[in-house]
């Protein structure tokens, strides 16, 4: 073949395969603006277009992998508000009673400010009503959409407070809330938290619920506030029921208790290495001992924390096997206001294991964090209710330190006693009877 044929022939078979690259994704976006075309003239039902391009998208994504979904406009910006650790309310936590349907506080304080404990609403208040509509036969999510407004503006709540049938008019202004993320044993009168547990004051706790925007810089300033003002002997870092957050949230808490190192790696599709994060020489608390608390529902974020402890032996990890999250999802901001979590790397702890637990994967596999031999607490699920309420009620209101919520707390945390006895080991700690 001459010369000149050969190369006419290269360049035909590239521009042809440049050319099918190019039509295959506009044949695929047509065939789907048909089908949304011919549901909507066709169809016995006529939805949106709204609403079908976010069941499509939804489809699309929760067929990549069961960590990817579709957030759509009209709860996007309070997804990213809740890693932000900022809300616009009044500060509070509610709950529905099951059985009466009835709306009641659990907490009036979720960070600061707190307005609503400020203008005298407090832990067991029965919501009557918000901005003159009543609450009862109406959904969570409507109400809090009533509570929610403006920073800087007013809103009305009728409550009935816990020892009386009165309804009291609360006059609320609304403010930015930051909300906390790292949580102490308990609040102190002034609602500042109280990072000391009374069984053991030598001992710091900090329950991290999230790794948001702002998780860092409180735990940085806890830690800092607490070492200054007592000697403090161990730390306990509480992860149970933290389903993640940032990926840079997770590396930069390691940061605070690894002196060298490395802490995560992310790989890309075919296992190639997108990112390697090490610490930081000199992690302000890489002495101290440390002891992390998990369980099945601690995930991603809180597993990277407690996987970097473990393999470098800087933490005794203690409580029942984690979730099993060794996935990176990625936010992408999409058009019609929508968000897309889309899975885009899989992360690998400094072991080189990637803890991502797949679907066909049964117990006796290796996925997840396990606690160190001799240290795994499994409860029932009961006790872990049991366990939760006994927290709920602890750092619902402030109290002191010898009080009836931290006591019940305590006896209803058999991990948490177990975190004790680690570090009491380590450290030689006076029991509380001694």
């Amino acid at each position: 073949m001459p010369r000149t044929n050969a190369y006419t022939l290269v360049f035909t078979s590239v521009f042809f395969l440049f050319c099918h690259a190019q039509i295959t994704p506009i044949s695929t976006a047509r065939n789907l603006g048909a089908v949304l075309e011919i549901i909507q003239q066709k169809g016995l039902h006529s939805p949106s277009q709204k609403k079908l391009f976010g069941v499509a998208v939804s489809a699309m994504a929760e067929s990549h992998d069961e960590h990817s979904s579709y957030i759509p406009p009209t709860t996007s910006d309070r997804y990213l508000r809740v890693l932000d650790q900022e809300l616009s309310g009044i500060g509070i936590s509610v709950k529905k009673d099951t059985a009466t349907k009835d709306l009641f506080v659990q907490t009036p304080i979720i960070g600061q400010p707190h307005p609503a404990y400020d203008a005298g609403m407090r832990t067991g208040d029965q919501i009557v009503s918000v901005a003159g509509k009543p609450v009862r036969g109406h959904r969570l999510a409507e109400i809090t959409t009533w509570i929610q407004g403006e920073q800087g503006t007013e809103v009305v709540i009728v409550v009935r407070h816990a020892d009386s049938q009165e309804e009291v008019p609360l006059r609320v202004k609304r403010a930015k809330i930051k909300v906390d993320s790292v949580l102490g044993v308990y609040r102190n009168g002034d609602t500042a938290w109280n990072f000391l547990l009374p069984s053991a004051p030598e001992i710091a706790y900090f329950q991290i619920t999230d790794f948001g925007n702002l998780t860092v810089t409180e735990l940085r300033n806890a830690l800092a506030t607490t070492e200054r003002e007592n000697r403090l002997e161990g730390i306990i870092i509480d992860l149970r029921n933290n389903a993640g957050g940032y990926l840079s949230a997770a590396v930069d808490t390691c940061n605070l208790f690894l002196a060298s190192g490395n802490i995560v790696t992310t790989r890309g599709r075919g296992g190639s290495v997108r990112e390697t994060f090490d610490a930081d020489p000199g992690g302000l608390w890489s002495e101290i001992p440390l002891v992390v608390l998990i369980n099945g529902e601690s995930a991603s974020a809180s597993e990277i924390f407690a996987a970097c402890m473990q393999d470098h032996r800087r933490a005794t990890i203690v409580g029942d096997r984690s979730f099993g999250k060794g996935s990176v999802q990625q936010i992408i901001p999409l058009p019609d206001g929508g968000l897309l979590k889309l899975t885009t790397s899989s992360y690998h702890r400094p072991s080189g294991e990637n803890i991502h637990r797949r679907r066909t994967m049964g117990e006796e596999e290796t996925w997840g964090v396990q606690p160190d031999a001799g240290w795994q607490v499994i409860v029932t699920e009961v006790e872990a209710n049991r366990r939760l309420d006994a927290r709920a009620t602890q750092i619902a209101a402030p109290t002191v330190a010898w009080s009836p919520q931290n006591e019940r707390a305590t006896e209803a945390d058999p991990a948490l006693q177990k975190a004790i006895e680690v570090l009491r080991g380590k450290t030689e700690l006076p029991t509380a009877t001694e």
